[in-house]
């Protein structure tokens, strides 16, 4: 995936959510109801969003820091609840914004967990680690080919 498509998406996606929220409450009730959805499907609609979204910003080829992904989403959902004032029959709680949150802190973590298991299962080869530290007290561009070591680890079980 690209950058610029991953972007797009992400962008999409809080197009969606805006747009969800701004919906009034009797609009947001017949969707409900042509479902035949329970009454939170809204919240967990929120939540999947909201994960989704954090998933996303999280992983390559985005790749923003958990902190960035975080307080974007923290500003995102009090911007989300803020705009209910001006929809009808809607309005904001701070349940709701917990419940974004939930989900976000859900991305950031399964992004990580991913990323821990995709290195696991490559095994624990460290040989780039170990040349950059090495480089680093030696200078740089001081190592040479004789130089590189592959240290590997076993796996812990």
């Amino acid at each position: 995936m690209s950058q610029q498509f991953a972007g797009r998406l992400l962008l999409m996606l809080v197009l969606l959510l805006l747009l969800g929220t701004q919906m009034p409450g009797a609009w947001r009730a017949g969707v409900v109801n042509s479902l035949h959805a329970p009454a939170v499907v809204s919240s967990v609609a929120h939540f999947v969003l909201f994960c989704a979204m954090a998933l996303l910003a999280h992983v390559r080829p985005l790749a923003w820091p958990w902190v960035r992904v975080v307080l974007l989403s923290l500003a995102l959902a009090l911007i989300t609840e803020g705009l209910q004032v001006f929809a009808i029959d809607r309005h904001p709680r701070w349940l709701d914004v917990g419940i974004d949150m939930a989900g976000a802190f859900l991305g950031v973590s399964l992004s990580g967990l991913g990323a821990r298991l995709q290195h696991g299962s490559q095994g624990c080869d460290k040989t780039a680690l170990y040349c950059a530290s090495r480089s680093k007290r030696l200078g740089a561009g001081a190592h040479t080919g004789a130089q590189l070591k592959t240290v590997s680890y076993p796996h812990k079980k």
